[in-house]
C-alpha cells in the first residue's frame, strides 16, 4: 500500500511538472496548430442525460476552430460496438457548431488516451497538436505526447461537476496516471495503428478588422501561388444589424521593414499620365447577421510577379446608419505566397 501511494505520488508531481505552462483557458490565448486532437468521452451520463464534459469539450473544439487556432479536429474515440459510437456523436456535434465536415477527421480506434495519442502520429503523421480535454485529462494526455516525441499544448474545456465527483473524478484521474507511467515504461502500444493517413496543409490565414462583429476569411484557393486568378472571401457578421460590403479592395504586401505598402500595378494599364485605369463599380451587398457571404476578388490590375512573402487583403465595410458620415471600416486578411 505504501508503494502504491509513493509510486501515485511519484507520477502525478512527474506529470504536473512536465505540463506546466502548457494547458490554457482561453482560445484567444493559444497559438495555431494544424491539428486538434478532441479526445472522446460518452456523449451521455450514466442516467442517460446529456453529459456536459462531451458537451464542453464540443464547444471548446468548436471555439478553437472558428477563432482560427487549428485547421483540422480529430475526433477520436471509443467505437467497440455499433451501439457505443464517440467518433460519430462528435463529428454530428461539430458539424452542428458550424465546423465544416471537411476539416473533421475521424479516428475510431481511439479506445484509449494513449490509442489515440500515439494514433495522432504514426497514422495521422503529427507531430504538434493541440489537445482538447478537461483540464487534468488534458495533463494525462500531455505527459504521453511528450514521451512520444509529439510537442503538443492544451486547452480545457470548462468542468461542471459538484465536489464530490470532482474528487471521484480527480481519484480515477491519478490511477490513470499511474497506469499510463506503466506504459510508457513498458512500451504499451495502441490496439491498432494500420495505414499512414495524410492531412492535407492548409493556409495559414489571419483575420482582423478595424471594428468589432466582421471578420473575413480566404475560403479559396487553398494555396495562393503566382499567377493567381481570383480570390474568393468570405464575411461573416455577429453583431445583430446588417452591414455592407462592396467590390473595393486592396492588397498589401508585408515589407522587410514591418510595413505593410500596397502591390504594384501592372503598367500594361497605365495611361500617358501616369494614372491607372482601375474602375470598381458602385454597388453595394448585404451582409446579414450569421450568416456567410462570399464574393470573389480579381485582381487583375496588380503586377502579376508576387514573390513569396506575407500579403493581406482589405475590404471596407460599414454599419447603419447610412449614409456613413465617418469613413467605412476594413477587414483585412493575412495570408502567405509560396
Amino acid at each position: 500500500m505504501l508503494l502504491t501511494v509513493l509510486f501515485t505520488i511519484y507520477a502525478n508531481v512527474k506529470v504536473e511538472n512536465a505540463t506546466d505552462g502548457r494547458i490554457y483557458i482561453y482560445a484567444d490565448s493559444i497559438s495555431h496548430n494544424k491539428v486538434a486532437l478532441l479526445l472522446g468521452t460518452n456523449p451521455l451520463n450514466k442516467w442517460g442525460r446529456p453529459n456536459s464534459y462531451f458537451i464542453n469539450r464540443i464547444n471548446t473544439a468548436a471555439e478553437l476552430y472558428h477563432a482560427g487556432k487549428v485547421d483540422f479536429i480529430i475526433a477520436s474515440g471509443d467505437n467497440r460496438t455499433r451501439q457505443y459510437d464517440e467518433p460519430t456523436a462528435m463529428h454530428d456535434s461539430l458539424i452542428a457548431h458550424g465546423v465544416p465536415e471537411d476539416r473533421i477527421i475521424l479516428d475510431f480506434a481511439g479506445f484509449r488516451t494513449l490509442d489515440s495519442v500515439v494514433r495522432a502520429k504514426e497514422v495521422f503523421g503529427c507531430d504538434s497538436l493541440t489537445i482538447i480535454s478537461q483540464s487534468d485529462h488534458n495533463a494525462r494526455a500531455l505527459y504521453l505526447a511528450e514521451a512520444n516525441g509529439i510537442e503538443a499544448i492544451a486547452i480545457s474545456a470548462p468542468l461542471n461537476a459538484g465536489r464530490w465527483t470532482r474528487i471521484r473524478l480527480a481519484l480515477r484521474e491519478w490511477l490513470s496516471r499511474d497506469k499510463m507511467m506503466l506504459d510508457i515504461w513498458f512500451g504499451k502500444q495502441p490496439h491498432f495503428l494500420g495505414e499512414k493517413i495524410k492531412i492535407p496543409d492548409i493556409m495559414p490565414q489571419r483575420s482582423y478588422a478595424t471594428t468589432e462583429g466582421m471578420t473575413m476569411k480566404i475560403v479559396l484557393p487553398e494555396y495562393i501561388k503566382n499567377p493567381m486568378d481570383s480570390i474568393v472571401v468570405e464575411f461573416t457578421n455577429s453583431r445583430d444589424i446588417e452591414g455592407l460590403t462592396g467590390e473595393w479592395f486592396r492588397i498589401e504586401k508585408l515589407s522587410a521593414s514591418g510595413q505593410w505598402k500596397e502591390l504594384p500595378f501592372d503598367r500594361t494599364y497605365e495611361n500617358a499620365d501616369g494614372t491607372i485605369n482601375i474602375v470598381f463599380n458602385a454597388v453595394g451587398w448585404v451582409i446579414f447577421p450569421g450568416r456567410p457571404f462570399r464574393i470573389t476578388v480579381n485582381p487583375w490590375f496588380y503586377d502579376k510577379g508576387w514573390n513569396a512573402g506575407t500579403y493581406r487583403l482589405a475590404k471596407i465595410f460599414s454599419y447603419p446608419p447610412y449614409p456613413c458620415l465617418t469613413p467605412s471600416d476594413t477587414a483585412y486578411v493575412e495570408f502567405q505566397v509560396r
